[in-house]
C-alpha cells in the first residue's frame, strides 16, 4: 500500500528531478559559453597578436609616403608623425613581450615561443635603428635618402611580423567551435525542457489522482453532513491516510447520528423534568410571598391566644372546670400551631432573604450555574439563549446567597430586556467577539429570541463578571439613573426600582464595583461586576 507519505516523497522526487534537470542543463550551457568566451579572450588579449604588429608597422609607412613640402617645416612635420608611429610600434612590441612572458608553460607553446622571441628580438633591434635614423628626416638635404632607408626597414619589419607564429585559434576555427557549442546547448536544453514537461504532466496527473480527487470527496462529504444529510458516506479506494480519514469521518457521522438520537430522547426527558422544576420554582416564589403575607396574621393570632390564656381566669372564672380545661386546651393548641406556622414562614423568609451576611470561600462558577439552572426552569425565559462556557471553579470569599441574589437579578433583568426587544423589533444586532459554547446543548432553544453571554475573568486580586445581552439597550439618560432607588423602565406594576440599587449595595459592601454600559437603545447592554478575592477580616466566618 502506497501511503500518503510515500506519495508526497514521490512528488518531492519529481520536483527534485525537474530542478536537477534544469540546473544541469543550465550549468552545462553556461560552462560551454564560458569556454567560448575564455577562448576568445585568450586569442584577443592573452597571447601575442601578429596582426596587431602588422597593422602598427603598416601605420609607420604613412608619414614616409605623405606628400609634404621639402622645406624645413615639412621635414619637421614628417619627422614628428613618424616618431609618433614609431612610439606606438614600440608600445605594441612591449605588450607582445609581456603576453609572451605570461604564456603558460605548455608543451604546445614551447617551439613557437622560441620562434616568437627571436622575431621580437629582431623587431626590437630594427626599432632601435629606426629610432636613430628618423632624426635624418629633419635635414632637407638628406630627407629623401632617409625616407627610402626608413621605408625599406619598415617593410623588413612587416616581413618579420608576418613570420611570428600564431599562438591562438584562428577566428574561422573559433567560429566553428562556437557554432557547435551553440547547437549542442540548444539540443540539451530542448531535451531537458521536454523531460521537465513530461515530469510535470505525470506529477499533475498523480497529484489529481492521489490528492485532489480524495480531497474533493472529503470536502463534499463535510458539506453534505453540514446540510443535514447524515446518511451520506465517503467512499475512497486510495488505501492511504485519506482512506483512513474517510473511515474516521464515516464513523464520526454514525456516532453523531447516535448522539443526536440520544440527545433527542434526553431532551424529551429533560423537558418533562423542566416542567416539574418550573412548577417547583413557581411554587417556591409563591411560597415566599405567601409566607411574608401570612406572618403578620399568624403573629396576631398567637398574641391573641396568649392574651386570652393569660386572662382566662379573670374573664371566665364562673365556668365549670371541665369547660375551662377544654377552652384552655384549645387556646394552647392555637398558640402552639400558630408558633409552628411562624417557624415555617420564617424559614421561607430566611431562604428568600439570603442568610446572615457572613462570607466564606464560595465557588462563583457554581453560583452562576445554579442561577442559570433556576432561570431555565421558568417558561417565560425559555426562548432566551444563555451562554456560559466556564467549567473551572473560581473560589473567592463572598456571601453566596447575596451574590446569588445579585447574579439572579442581573440575569433576570437581561432576559426581561431581551423579551422586551423581541416585542419591539424583529432584528437585533449580533454580539461582537468570539462565539461561545452554551453550557448545555439541549437547554438552548433553536428558536432563541435573544442571547445573554456571561463571562468570568480572573485577575491577580479580583474577579470580573460580565453580562452582555442583545436586549433593548439603554440610553445615556437611563444609564445615569440606572442605580437610583425606585427608578425603573418597566411598566407600572411590573417593577419596584429596587433590584439594581440593592445589587449595587451588596457589591459595594463586598468591596467590589458594579457598572453598566450600552451603545444606545436597540444595541443591547453590558453589566460588569468586579469582586475582590479576599473579604474584610471582620466579615469572614470564624
Amino acid at each position: 500500500m502506497l501511503t500518503l507519505k510515500g506519495k508526497m516523497l514521490i512528488g518531492v522526487g519529481l520536483v527534485l528531478t525537474i530542478v536537477g534537470t534544469l540546473t544541469i542543463s543550465s550549468l552545462w550551457a553556461i560552462l560551454s559559453y564560458r569556454e567560448v568566451v575564455l577562448d576568445l579572450d585568450r586569442n584577443l588579449n592573452s597571447v601575442p597578436q601578429r596582426q596587431e604588429l602588422i597593422e602598427v608597422f603598416a601605420e609607420m609607412l604613412e608619414p614616409l609616403q605623405a606628400r609634404l613640402p621639402d622645406d624645413a617645416d615639412g621635414c619637421a612635420a614628417r619627422q614628428w608623425l613618424f616618431q609618433d608611429r614609431l612610439a606606438n610600434a614600440e608600445v605594441r612590441t612591449g605588450e607582445a613581450w609581456k603576453k609572451l612572458a605570461k604564456l603558460p608553460p605548455q608543451p604546445a607553446f614551447a617551439t613557437i615561443r622560441d620562434i616568437a622571441q627571436e622575431q621580437l628580438l629582431e623587431i626590437d633591434h630594427r626599432l632601435g635603428e629606426l629610432r636613430r635614423e628618423q632624426r635624418l628626416l629633419l635635414d632637407p638635404e638628406q630627407a629623401n635618402k632617409a625616407k627610402t632607408s626608413l621605408r625599406n626597414q619598415v617593410n623588413a619589419l612587416l616581413g618579420i611580423a608576418t613570420e611570428i607564429p600564431d599562438f591562438g585559434t584562428s577566428l574561422p576555427k573559433l567560429l566553428v567551435t562556437s557554432r557547435q557549442t551553440y547547437q549542442a546547448s540548444l539540443w540539451w536544453v530542448s531535451v531537458s525542457t521536454g523531460l521537465v514537461v513530461l515530469v510535470l504532466v505525470v506529477g499533475l496527473f498523480a497529484g489529481r489522482r492521489w490528492i485532489s480527487r480524495p480531497w474533493k470527496k472529503l470536502l463534499e462529504g463535510t458539506h453534505r453532513v453540514a446540510q443535514g444529510k447524515f446518511d451520506y458516506r465517503v467512499r475512497l479506494d486510495t488505501r492511504d491516510e485519506f482512506a483512513e480519514l474517510a473511515d474516521s469521518f464515516n464513523r464520526m457521522t454514525d456516532r453523531f447520528v447516535e448522539t443526536r438520537d440520544k440527545l433527542e430522547r434526553d431532551a424529551r426527558e429533560l423537558a418533562e423534568q423542566l416542567t416539574r422544576q418550573e412548577r417547583l420554582a413557581g411554587l417556591g416564589f409563591l411560597s415566599a410571598g405567601i409566607a411574608h403575607e401570612l406572618n403578620n396574621p399568624l403573629t396576631a393570632i398567637r398574641w391573641t391566644s396568649e392574651s386570652l390564656l393569660t386572662r382566662f381566669t379573670a374573664l371566665f372564672g364562673n365556668v365549670s372546670p371541665q369547660n375551662a380545661a377544654f377552652v384552655e386546651n384549645y387556646l394552647k393548641m392555637i398558640q402552639s400551631e400558630s408558633s409552628r406556622c411562624q417557624q415555617i414562614t420564617a424559614k421561607l423568609l430566611d431562604f428568600a432573604r439570603g442568610g446572615d451576611g457572613l462570607r466564606a470561600n464560595q465557588d462563583l462558577t457554581q453560583v452562576i450555574r445554579e442561577v442559570i439552572h433556576l432561570v431555565r426552569a421558568m417558561s417565560k425565559y425559555r426562548q432566551c439563549e444563555i451562554v456560559f462556557d466556564r467549567a473551572e471553579p473560581c473560589v473567592l470569599e463572598i456571601n453566596g446567597n447575596e451574590i446569588k441574589q445579585v447574579v439572579l437579578n442581573l440575569v433576570a433583568n437581561a432576559l426581561d430586556a431581551i423579551e422586551d426587544a423581541s416585542r419591539q423589533v424583529h432584528r437585533r444586532p449580533r454580539l461582537s467577539g468570539p462565539s461561545l459554547v452554551s453550557t448545555t446543548t439541549s437547554e438552548v432553544s433553536s428558536a432563541a429570541v435573544g442571547r445573554l453571554e456571561i463571562r468570568l475573568n480572573e485577575f491577580t486580586d479580583h474577579v470580573e463578571l460580565e453580562f452582555q445581552d442583545t436586549g433593548c439597550g439603554m440610553s445615556a439618560d437611563v444609564l445615569r439613573k440606572i442605580f437610583d432607588p425606585f427608578f425603573t423602565t418597566k411598566p407600572t406594576g411590573q417593577g419596584t426600582g429596587l433590584g439594581l440599587p440593592i445589587c449595587h449595595r451588596i457589591v459595594t459592601e463586598h468591596g467590589g464595583r458594579l457598572a453598566a454600559a450600552s451603545a444606545g437603545a436597540g444595541f443591547g447592554s453590558t453589566f460588569r461586576l468586579s469582586l475582590p478575592r479576599v473579604a474584610n477580616s471582620q466579615q469572614k466566618v470564624a
